[in-house]
């Protein structure tokens, strides 16, 4: 979707950039900067998404890193154990 439809999808459910803005804590700007493509921020990309009620690679299909699904903590924790040993064999050889 392109910035306008954004914004004409929120305001089809009776939103705002500056209604996205204070939930988040940022500035009007910021949130339309992320819907014109001026910055990215996977956060408000997220938020603009669950506002207008489609999944983040149909509103931004041209920001893969967008479509990150979020690490599940247990692997993480694997994931960081791993390299923990990684590290530590590296150091002592």
């Amino acid at each position: 979707m392109k910035g306008k439809q954004i914004l004409q999808s929120l305001k089809t459910e009776g939103l705002t950039f500056t209604d996205i803005a204070n939930t988040l804590g940022v500035s009007p700007v910021a949130i339309s900067n992320v819907a014109h493509r001026k910055t990215d921020s996977a956060r408000i990309a997220s938020a603009l998404a669950l506002a207008i009620g489609k999944p983040v690679d149909k509103i931004f299909p041209d920001k893969p890193t967008y479509h990150r699904k979020p690490i599940d903590p247990k692997q993480r924790e694997q994931r960081i154990n791993a390299l923990r040993e990684q590290f530590g064999q590296a150091a002592t050889a």
